[in-house]
């Protein structure tokens, strides 16, 4: 098999074109033919697949109606005319195949793109092409040529092909002007236009603007340029508008772009496809293919055109989001923590979403950890003091505050990735009510507010995650109490109703107005919020909500009469009867963090930030503890071997050599096999605690540290000290199981 798009540098052997064909007949007409050449050509007049014979040394063509209509304005003048006369276009590429042919060797043709002219226009069309020898009185006389389309599966494979291609090509571009380029060439490449590109709509709907387009260099480009889209035809911007596809294969001849001729001229087009791309029932863009002169555009060709334009907006339009979500995530970054901005900048740009609020959080709460240690010491240190005492409550409420707002921008991204697994149990919803309430005192109180709950006087049983279902309740609550005017009113009413837990939070604040209601769950809607600014607050609240609710299988809904007419919040869940599993859910001691060991311990301090470190040594000092602190790895191990401390509180962020690496080097040291390395860190997602687990850590603690767990882990390692001295032998400490593990990390 032979194809076109491949041919031999010349003719294998045989009868040379120019040569007198042996034996051919007297006469090329074919009334006077032998009865046997004209027996052929009846068969190919009666066919109905295109089929020509091209006769004597200069290959004369007689063709049947079928092949008539592949000459368009050349027939009926191209019977009996040579082939080279009449296919110019086609004559250098098939002229070895009629050598070959000639010379008495049959020859195929599959899929084969024929270019040609057709009545003024260019054609691309594909056919498997029989060329067979013609014999009389023993000797070649003609070539017999059969023709069957295939344009459209081969179309059909190249579209397939290309949209694989495409897919390929675009998966390792994240930037949408490098994305427009790629789509534009590989669709000119592919469908042969001389210009391919997008032109983006004005706001008004009016003007077209193309930054950039992909030319074979038989155009000019159009980068840079803006035109009216009116100028370009009335009824063709009118159908672009209504989303449907133009395709004029003559700018002169089509009478809906005749009228305009001059502003196509104006770009040097004389036959264009353009396919519109709506946006929120607008315009918003086209994608245009453009040729220099007529052109027929298949059906195949348009619709490859289409997909491509609506794969590559969608695509483009992605990378432009993930781009704008990426600018807004610097800019957060830049307001929050100047000074870590120039070490992080570049490694977050290339960073993706999630793996920026991580680092967010972990830069948010390093800060948090010297100030709430500092609160605690000034509260131990100054207990009969009540203006102290006050301002370190202060201190110590706004720390948790901050806290909230940290886990609720990590959960917002978990429980959209679906990393939130809930732990079931049959939980009394009043308890959760009660537990909300306890979490929202300080606010309530600092804005008196007036409470009133009605609960009912038996159990309102569900399944569900009691921690995060008290999250979700108090994030209500508090959105309430934050919108409510000083000294307003906040009902919190919960019911059993059919087989459905039902808990309404109303309040008589700020209230709504009616388009903000059904986006009121939406990421960061708070900020459109009236009061938004002045309240405070990333509007993640009420979108943490939906998503914790969505996953426990419930509802919940927001009413507002108006603005100034308060809000009410509506949770349902359904109901399940009686309690099975939901005794191990009662919230810690917070007077823990006070407690005193009787047995006191060597713990070694280890963190670059000066502040959290002395901070919290001396906390631990008023506890009675010996602290000592160091603020790089290497000299915490020369420390650590010399003094062998009972616990050594980690950073993971170190210089030089991180928590990680000092982890395993102390479990691998003899001198310091005994002592309980905790991880306290800023990085608080399960990975980290994992990968802290695994590198030698026995506990993992997020900044600002619970000193509640904090606590628990000196008196298990108190414990472990005690068993150690009574054995006379080091006693190496367990890693936290699982569980455990994140019971330390829950925030008091």
């Amino acid at each position: 098999m032979s194809n076109l798009s491949s041919f031999p540098p010349a003719a294998v052997g045989g009868l040379a074109l120019g040569e007198p064909a042996q034996s051919e007949p007297a006469q090329l007409e074919p009334n006077s033919w032998p009865e046997g050449l004209r027996a052929i050509f009846d068969l190919i007049l009666a066919s109905r697949f295109p089929m020509f014979l091209a006769m004597g040394h200069d290959l004369r063509l007689f063709y049947n109606d079928a092949y008539s209509d592949l000459l368009g304005d050349k027939h009926p003048g191209a019977h009996g005319a040579p082939y080279a006369s009449v296919r110019p276009e086609l004559w250098e590429r098939m002229r070895p195949y009629f050598d070959l042919v000639l010379a008495g060797e049959a020859t195929q043709l599959q899929h084969a793109l024929m270019e040609f002219e057709r009545n003024g226009k260019r054609e691309r069309r594909f056919f498997s092409v029989s060329l067979s020898p013609v014999r009389h009185a023993g000797q070649v006389a003609g070539v017999y040529c059969v023709l069957t389309e295939t344009t459209s599966d081969v179309l059909s494979e190249h579209r397939h092909a290309f949209h694989q291609k495409l897919g390929e090509t675009l998966e390792g571009l994240d930037d949408a002007i490098h994305i427009i380029k790629a789509t534009s060439a590989m669709t000119g490449q592919t469908l042969g236009a001389a210009r391919v590109g997008y032109g983006e709509i004005d706001p008004t709907g009016r003007t077209v603007n193309v930054d950039r387009d992909w030319t074979d260099g038989r155009m000019a480009s159009l980068g840079g340029m803006s035109h009216v889209l009116d100028d370009f035809g009335p009824e063709i911007a009118a159908m672009l508008r209504q989303g449907r596809t133009v395709r004029i294969d003559d700018v002169a001849a089509d009478p809906r772009s005749a009228p305009c001729a001059a502003a196509y001229a104006g770009i040097g087009a004389r036959a264009v496809v353009i396919v519109p791309i709506i946006e929120e029932a607008r315009l918003a863009a086209v994608f245009y293919l453009h040729e220099p002169s007529a052109r027929h555009w298949t059906e195949q060709e348009t619709a490859m055109a289409e997909d491509v334009a609506r794969h590559t907006r969608e695509v483009v339009r992605r990378s432009r989001l993930e781009e704008t979500l990426r600018d807004a995530a610097l800019e957060r970054d830049a307001l929050l923590q100047s000074e870590r901005l120039a070490r992080v900048q570049a490694e977050r740009l290339s960073n993706a979403k999630d793996e920026f609020l991580a680092m967010l959080a972990h830069e948010l709460r390093n800060p948090l950890a010297p100030i709430s240690s500092s609160a605690s010491l000034l509260s131990m240190q100054f207990s009969a003091e009540p203006r102290i005492c006050q301002t370190s409550s202060i201190i110590s409420r706004q720390v948790k505050h901050m806290s909230r707002l940290i886990d609720d921008l990590l959960d917002v991204s978990r429980v959209t990735r679906g990393l939130v697994k809930l732990k079931l149990a049959t939980v009394d919803f009043r308890e959760v009510v009660t537990g909300a309430l306890d979490q929202t005192r300080p606010l309530v109180l600092e804005k008196a507010h007036q409470v009133r709950v009605e609960l009912p006087e038996t159990p309102v049983w569900v399944r569900g995650d009691h921690t995060r279902l008290v999250q979700s309740v108090a994030n209500i609550v508090n959105n309430a109490a934050k919108y409510t005017q000083k000294g307003g009113q906040l009902v919190l009413a919960l019911e059993a109703v059919d087989g459905s837990m039902v808990l309404r939070v109303r309040d008589n604040g700020s209230g709504m107005p009616p388009d903000l209601v059904p986006s009121v769950f939406d990421l960061f809607t708070q900020g459109a919020r009236t009061l938004a600014r002045s309240q405070g607050g990333l509007g993640l609240g009420l979108t943490l909500v939906k998503r914790l609710i969505d996953l426990h299988e419930g509802e919940v809904a927001a009413h507002s009469d108006g603005v100034g007419l308060g809000s009410t919040f509506t949770l349902t869940l359904p109901c399940v009867t009686g309690a099975c599993d939901g005794g191990d859910m009662q919230p810690g001691d917070p007077e823990a963090a006070r407690a005193v060991l009787q047995r006191k311990l060597r713990v070694l301090i280890v963190d670059d930030n000066s502040d959290a470190a002395d901070s919290l040594a001396n906390l631990l000092q008023v506890q009675g503890h010996a602290t000592s602190v160091e603020y790089d790895a290497e000299s915490a191990l020369r420390r650590a071997r010399a003094e062998r401390p009972d616990v050594m509180l980690i950073d993971i962020g170190l210089p030089d050599v991180d928590g990680y690496q000092l982890a395993s080097a102390l479990r691998s040291l003899p001198e310091t096999a005994a002592t309980v390395p905790v991880a306290v860190t800023g990085y608080g997602q399960a990975k980290d605690r994992e990968r802290a687990l695994q590198a030698g850590f026995a506990h993992h603690l997020v900044k600002p540290v619970d000193m509640t767990a904090l606590v628990r882990i000196l008196e298990s390692s108190a414990a472990l000290a005690a068993v150690a001295e009574a054995a006379s032998t080091p006693v190496t400490p367990k890693p936290a199981s699982a569980s455990e593990s994140e019971e330390t990390m829950a925030p008091a």
